[in-house]
């Protein structure tokens, strides 16, 4: 997503918050650019949505955000401030935009045990609050499809997927393991669907969306993707990501045990939808791979990040073809 030059006389007239205004650009993601702004009445974050984000799922965001903030979680969340005519966003110059109260803390280092732990009670604690919530899914609120609807997630249909993985600069063999991962995820998600719980989750729960100041979560961030889907997916897809830079290492496991049990001390779950997680962690992936092949054949990823990401999924894969019976007895050893 591009930089964007703000009018603040424009950004004032949304929201007027006593002056002076002054801003600057702290994340450049995917999906957003986000802005810090300071202000004589304190901080906040002003959040620019890319021109592809669908209005619809941008309104149930905030609609998911506006019903969690009534309720008791330990941490913050960053619920939106209404515009001077009572809307939760504000269209400046085609982007649509929002603003809501900085957050304090940082990101947690994903080596730390304890941190890991409270990390994982804090997404159990999330997901039963989410678990509650119902919003009404018009012609103008929509969230993003359940993980397992693949082509939605792309845009395009499965065998375009696969010509464009056979057009991209990977070696055979590669072409060969990641089709094969598309392809068994594809016919094993229905079953998954029709046999674990579902209900409204985060999707991107992971140390960039995550606050803490110690060993407390202070925030949790990013409700873009948030939506119904499989219950254990919030924890399949942390434990993805929590050990980054530990795989391989033998380390991984202990950050892998701590977050998970964090969770399951918080939140009750069923044996079998603990023993699905390899599946679900390749549900995720595959996912994920058809979502930025989609925005690739949009030109909205280079062939370069498409291609960092392909080779992201393919080491994952291997650490999981390796280590499968080795996750599984850990699995066992949390539900004892």
């Amino acid at each position: 997503m591009e930089i964007i030059e703000w009018n603040l006389g424009e950004l004032r007239r949304e929201w007027p918050i006593p002056e002076p205004w002054s801003l600057r650009s702290i994340t450049h993601g995917i999906n957003n650019l986000t802005h810090l702004v300071n202000t004589s009445a304190g901080n906040y974050i002003l959040r620019a949505y890319a021109s592809d984000r669908s209005l619809d799922s941008i309104r149930y965001e905030l609609s998911v955000l506006i019903i969690l903030q009534k309720k008791n979680l330990p941490f913050q969340i960053p619920a939106p401030i209404p515009t001077a005519t009572g809307k939760l966003f504000a269209v400046l110059s085609g982007t649509i935009v929002t603003l809501s109260t900085w957050l304090s803390g940082s990101t947690p280092q994903g080596d730390n045990l304890e941190q890991a732990y409270a990390a994982g009670q804090a997404l159990a604690e999330l997901g039963k609050a989410l678990a509650d919530i119902q919003v009404d899914t018009t012609g103008q609120i929509e969230p993003f499809p359940l993980s397992g609807d693949f082509e939605d997630w792309a845009g395009i249909a499965a065998a375009s997927v696969n010509f464009m993985i056979q057009e991209l600069p990977l070696k055979e063999k590669e072409q060969e393991e990641i089709i094969t991962l598309l392809e068994k995820t594809q016919a094993l998600a229905p079953f998954l669907y029709r046999t674990l719980p579902q209900q409204v989750i985060h999707r991107d729960y992971d140390q960039s969306n995550i606050l803490m100041e110690g060993n407390s979560v202070t925030g949790v961030l990013d409700f873009e993707f948030s939506g119904p889907d499989l219950r254990i997916l919030d924890l399949a897809y942390a434990l993805s990501q929590w050990p980054s830079g530990l795989w391989h290492t033998g380390k991984e496991w202990s950050v892998i045990d701590a977050f998970a049990q964090g969770y399951l001390q918080r939140q009750m779950v069923t044996f079998d939808e603990l023993e699905m997680l390899p599946l679900i962690f390749r549900l995720r992936a595959t996912t994920s791979l058809f979502f930025r092949l989609g925005r690739y054949t949009r030109g909205l990823e280079t062939s370069e990040s498409t291609l960092e990401y392909i080779h992201e999924a393919l080491n994952n894969e291997f650490w999981l073809r390796v280590h499968e019976e080795g996750l599984m007895s850990h699995i066992r050893s949390w539900y004892q």
